[in-house]
């Protein structure tokens, strides 16, 4: 697994109702996965509990008058001062004043949201939140604003606009989701993901476009998905494809159109489901799947092993479980080492 980057967009709100306990227990776990990220992201955390901090004894020991703030702001800031600013020799001084009063703006506002305050350090944390998913985490049920429901995978982030404008609902992906979309014919429903644009209406599909492996893929599970190059001239031949249940769109990132194929990995959305199908199936294909979906590591160590087909079916089984299935089938020597799983040929022991 690659270790993920730190978080550059988080949601300002969700750390404000944190740091004033006002977080239910989803936010606060997820608020606490993003605080074992990166040691920065505990840093700026603590950064902005000293603020509130600050900003709370302020307030209580001044009891500061936003309000008449604004006014003296409002008062000192008309037409004809500001002309000053252009003419009058001593515009430095004058300038002085304005970042005076300016400041008297912030820390106004400060006080009257400090769900602001955290979210002026990025501009755009005021209109769009994101969920992002840690290399070993999968969040399983995430509802947005119009009520659509997403899962996503490890690794994975999801942005979005904290309300839906305008004529569509449009979102970005980086990694993998599966999304069970409201329908709303008049609104529909966008995801840029890479090169790939996936626009519905109403439906539930899969989208994986994790950026090193340079591809996007879309699998339908129910309705209808249109997949668009964004690189490419939407009216142009092939730029677009129309995907119905059981069909799979793929799209390099790089520029090129959308190729239509079905669907044959009955595994597509294990990592969501833990429900597992193998028909004849070798296992380095069957370990693969297990290490993507329980986020584990396998190795074989007679290379030989990777050949033997394995016919099973798994629901909702742990991967100690499956494994010892392995094991057990093949008569196979397993070890277990800090999530480590080697498998080994019993008659070489």
């Amino acid at each position: 697994m690659k270790e993920k980057k730190n978080i550059e967009f988080f949601n300002r709100d969700l750390l404000a109702k944190y740091l004033c306990n006002e977080a239910s227990p989803v936010e606060k776990s997820e608020v606490e996965a993003w605080l074992d990220q990166s040691v920065e992201n505990r840093e700026e955390l603590e950064q902005n509990r000293k603020m509130l901090d600050t900003i709370d004894t302020f307030y209580s020991k001044e009891r500061f008058d936003s309000v008449g703030a604004f006014k003296n702001v409002k008062a000192k800031m008309d037409p004809s001062e500001m002309k000053i600013i252009h003419r009058n020799p001593f515009r430095k001084e004058v300038i002085k004043r304005f970042y005076k009063y300016a400041a008297v703006i912030i820390f106004a506002v400060f006080i009257a949201s400090a769900g602001f305050y955290i979210g002026l350090k990025n501009h755009s944390a005021e209109v769009f939140s994101e969920i992002i998913s840690t290399p070993n985490q999968v969040i399983n049920e995430f509802t947005l604003p119009d009520g659509s429901v997403v899962a996503l995978n490890s690794n994975s982030k999801l942005v979005f606009p904290k309300q839906f404008k305008g004529d569509t609902r449009e979102v970005t992906i980086e990694g993998e989701a599966f999304f069970d979309v409201k329908p709303n014919p008049e609104k529909p429903f966008i995801i840029n993901a890479g090169n790939a644009r996936v626009k519905v209406v109403g439906t539930s599909f899969n989208v994986s476009a994790y950026p090193e492996t340079e591809t996007v893929e879309v699998v339908v599970k129910t309705g209808k998905v249109q997949v668009i190059s964004r690189s490419a001239n939407e009216l142009s031949a092939g730029a677009q494809i129309y995907l119905t249940p059981g069909e799979k769109g793929t799209l390099l990132n790089k520029n090129s159109n959308p190729q239509k194929s079905e669907n044959t990995d009955p595994n597509y959305l294990a990592w969501k489901t833990h429900d597992l199908v193998f028909a004849e199936v070798p296992l380095n294909e069957v370990f693969k799947c297990l290490e993507k979906t329980y986020h584990v590591n396998i190795e074989v160590l007679e290379p030989e092993l990777n050949n033997l087909k394995l016919n099973a079916q798994f629901d909702k089984k742990p991967i100690d479980f499956i494994l010892n299935v392995v094991s057990l089938t093949f008569n196979l020597d397993l070890s277990v080492n800090n999530e480590l799983y080697t498998f080994s040929n019993h008659k070489n022991n």
